[in-house]
């Protein structure tokens, strides 16, 4: 089975304000954003025109348009662009957004070739178009201008293996191809699928290693230039109690994820794998 737009657009539009509450409930979620937010910050310029895909509830929007940022949102959810529409305006952002458009990351026809500055595309949106991936990175390049920059975040197959400790998952372990190819795993895959119907899921998505993601953004045309990870040292599904009572130690810990985030021997052990890739000139 390939991609399924349909079953997305309707997973986020039941999640709702949940996707905004993900990256501020616990350890994790700070942490990733905080690690994402790194990496936007050294990107977005004032006044740069930016293709924020797959927006979500608008998170990052709102980081960039706070940066000065011209903002240009899309997503598959219409319920997830109203989150966004709404919390732009609490903050009197409206005039920073250009324009909410539903649409879907393998389709950005409504823009031009070369029509923004940056592009960013945070959250895994690639991963979920499955088999589709290498065109969704294609349109992705197209819509930069020539010598601007891609920034996309995918899940990591090896950050997802990582998860079967905490979880202590000795039945998913046992029945591991009814989720996942294992073979393709173990014979050191770039990109493998989840399986369809899996219960470890929430959605059908597609799992990459560096390596993987590397070779299929230089195929869509990218130069990658940097590679990251959010959540490198401690994993979802991490207890860490004490530490997120204390705010200075969660403070502390999360100021060392951002400082080994882009350390070779951690980007593919968290949970999302980054990429920074630049269109030639």
């Amino acid at each position: 089975m390939t991609y399924d737009a349909q079953s997305v657009r309707g997973y986020f539009d039941a999640f709702g304000e949940r996707e905004w509450q993900r990256l501020e409930m616990n350890f994790q979620g700070r942490s990733s954003y905080a690690v994402h937010r790194h990496i936007l910050e050294e990107y977005v310029e004032a006044d740069y025109h930016v293709l924020d895909v797959g927006s979500g509830p608008g998170r990052f929007a709102i980081d960039m348009a706070l940066m000065g940022a011209r903002v240009s949102l899309v997503d598959l959810s219409q319920v997830q662009l109203d989150i966004a529409r709404q919390r732009l305006a609490e903050r009197g952002l409206i005039e920073r957004v250009e324009s909410f458009q539903t649409g879907d990351v393998l389709d950005l026809h409504a823009f031009d070739d070369g029509a923004f500055d940056l592009v960013v595309c945070f959250g895994g949106v690639v991963s979920y178009t499955r088999q589709e991936y290498p065109r969704a990175l294609i349109e992705l390049a197209r819509v930069v201008r020539p010598g601007g920059a891609v920034l996309l975040s995918v899940m990591s197959l090896h950050g997802t293996m990582r998860l079967l400790g905490p979880l202590d998952a000795a039945n998913v372990v046992e029945t591991i191809d009814q989720h996942l190819a294992w073979n393709e795993v173990v014979d050191g895959a770039g990109v493998t699928c989840s399986r369809v119907g899996s219960s470890e899921f929430h959605q059908p998505i597609a799992l990459f290693t560096s390596n993987g993601l590397s070779e299929a953004l230089e195929n869509a045309g990218l130069r990658v230039e940097r590679l990251a990870s959010a959540n490198p040292l401690f994993t979802q599904y991490m207890k860490m109690p004490q530490i997120e009572a204390n705010p200075s130690a969660s403070d502390r810990l999360i100021e060392l994820e951002v400082a080994v985030c882009e350390h070779p021997g951690l980007v593919d052990a968290g949970g999302h794998l980054i990429a920074v890739a630049r269109r030639p000139l």
